[in-house]
């Protein structure tokens, strides 16, 4: 790089770091301008019409006529888009595309990236539907992006694009694996993504080597023509470089294969907050320690919502900053949230937000979405200036239930990992929770809850049955007051913990991908299974099973 070059890029950091101290330290009234910008485009919508809007509404009448909103609340205007409807429904602006629910430090090189897209829906009025993350990967923004044959991903566009997780999968790793001495960072959206990705190679090893070795990819597993053209043109012969992952994955140790395998790797890229957080030991596993970069948060509803300022943090200190900027945000008191029906006056603005309180996530943006209730809870962990950060609580609601007792996704979390460290522990790390998930099991009486696990043994366990009651007896001593209060006047039955056989969460993935319930990429481990195939996939790999004294 000259030097007109680094003047260049010093300049547009300074810019960024005094915009960056601008919106930061005057949050209220960036706020006030954002909201001005989104009421002047789509005034005269159908919507703000029907809640009294006319004209132009200032922020008074905004926040005094606009209910709080739920997908359930917009369904039918979401209907209408989809159904080609072009008039001002929710918005001034033709809608073109529906997204569905669902660049941090690195020295310069190449990131290997397992980005996996779902083919898109058409509606009946001919509009696009797809996940974010597919919604991205076939754009002209990515489809027209400047390439640089030193940086960028591992992986060609074909292989990106291509909607059979198998074949991508193979291909993300062949292609990884052919390039290792130029790959500085390894990532996915999830952290359950990269996870799975990288449990992959232990199955496809063997055959990724004969492919690096010939210098053409399997025929047997790549069928899609493109993505085999696109392949072959980066593979050469390298029996050196086969003869090494050979060497390396037929140990039997696994712990630092990344590393291994791509030495120059520096750094991890994935979302490990919420239900993720769990994944982090696996990652820590495989990379041998690698520094975890989760830099983003966002969503379907609006792309980018908040940016991690230390994105090389520890993966349990992760803070999000909801630049001002991006969209209007309200918040809704957790306690009020819990209501089935609050009130738009319990809301509160970005700059009100108290330290240590935890709120539901509300938005307006440009698209037509006004008030509307994203379903995640964050929690106030510290601030920029005046500008709030965020640590990501999980999603909002109850999963579990028998009686009184309503445990929420971040508590059946922390009684899931309690159990597990202490089951580890006792293990000398011989055993590691992979996934889990769980239900309510009403067909005896009293109701009991059921958390379904899939175990990582690294050596075999002398008595299964009596570990799992152990954890049994820990995750419910770590449930809420009232759980155990109905525990012990006897409206709950005891927790019982099922133990899958390696492979069923694969399994699920599998499923939900094929039926098109969801993508590979942007797919997250419910943590109450209410599918029915879902469950007798669970029910049906059954190997171990105990329950609390």
């Amino acid at each position: 790089m000259d030097a007109t070059a680094i003047l260049s890029a010093i300049a547009c950091d300074e810019q960024a770091l005094g915009f960056m101290e601008h919106v930061t330290r005057h949050v209220s009234s960036v706020q006030d301008y954002v909201l001005q910008l989104l009421l002047e485009a789509n005034a005269g919508t159908d919507y703000f019409q029907r809640h009294g809007l006319h004209g132009i509404p200032t922020k008074e009448e905004f926040r005094r006529l606009l209910p709080i909103t739920t997908y359930s609340d917009m369904e039918a205007d979401f209907q209408r888009l989809a159904d080609g409807d072009e008039s001002k429904t929710i918005c001034a602006a033709r809608v073109l595309e529906m997204l569905t629910r669902k660049a941090p430090y690195a020295s310069r090189g190449k990131s290997l990236q397992f980005f996996y897209v779902r083919k898109p829906g058409i509606t009946s009025g001919g509009v696009t539907t797809t996940s974010g993350l597919s919604g991205y990967f076939t754009s002209p923004a990515f489809r027209q992006r400047k390439l640089d044959p030193e940086s960028g991903y591992t992986s060609p566009d074909q292989v990106i694009l291509c909607v059979d997780y198998q074949q991508a999968s193979y291909c993300h790793l062949l292609c990884g694996l052919t390039q290792s001495q130029e790959v500085v960072s390894i990532g996915a959206a999830f952290a359950s993504t990269l996870v799975r990705s990288l449990k992959a190679l232990k199955d496809l090893w063997q055959e990724l080597c004969v492919d690096i070795e010939t210098g053409r990819v399997n025929d047997n597993i790549v069928s899609d023509l493109s993505v085999k053209h696109a392949v072959n043109a980066l593979l050469k012969p390298d029996p050196k470089l086969a003869a090494l992952v050979r060497r390396e994955c037929s140990k039997s140790n696994w712990r630092g294969i990344v590393r291994r395998l791509w030495p120059r790797a520096r750094i991890i890229q994935a979302i490990v907050t919420g239900s993720m957080q769990q994944y982090v030991p696996a990652i820590d596993f495989f990379s041998d320690g690698l520094p975890i970069a989760s830099s983003i948060y966002a969503s379907s509803e609006c792309s980018t919502l908040g940016v991690n300022l230390s994105p090389v943090c520890s993966p349990y200190d992760v803070r999000y900053s909801p630049f001002p900027c991006f969209v209007y945000y309200e918040f809704l008191p957790v306690s009020s949230s819990s209501s089935s029906s609050p009130s738009r006056d319990d809301l509160v603005q970005l700059a009100e937000v108290e330290l240590g309180r935890e709120y539901e996530l509300v938005i307006t943006t440009r698209a037509g979405l006004y008030r509307y209730r994203v379903g995640d809870v964050l929690k106030v962990v510290g601030f920029k200036n005046s500008m709030p950060q965020f640590s990501f609580v999980g999603r909002a609601g109850v999963l579990l239930s028998v009686d009184t007792d309503k445990t929420d996704e971040v508590e059946l979390h922390t009684a899931v990992t309690t159990a597990a460290a202490v089951m580890a522990k006792r293990n000398r790390g011989d055993v590691r929770l992979l996934d889990y998930t769980s239900r309510v099991n009403l067909s005896s009486q009293p109701g009991h809850y059921v958390v379904y696990w899939e175990l990582s043994l690294d050596a075999a366990m002398e008595s299964m049955e009596a570990e799992l009651r152990k954890c049994c007896s820990v995750m419910e001593e770590s449930l809420s007051v009232v759980y155990r209060r109905n525990r012990r006047e006897g409206s709950v039955g005891a927790l019982e913990i099922k133990v899958v056989e390696p492979g069923t969460f694969d399994r699920i993935v599998d499923h939900v991908v094929f039926v098109g319930q969801g993508s590979i990429g942007q797919y997250k481990t419910p943590r109450c299974a209410r599918d029915p195939a879902v469950l007798r996939i669970l029910e049906s790999s059954v190997v171990e099973s105990s329950r609390a004294r």
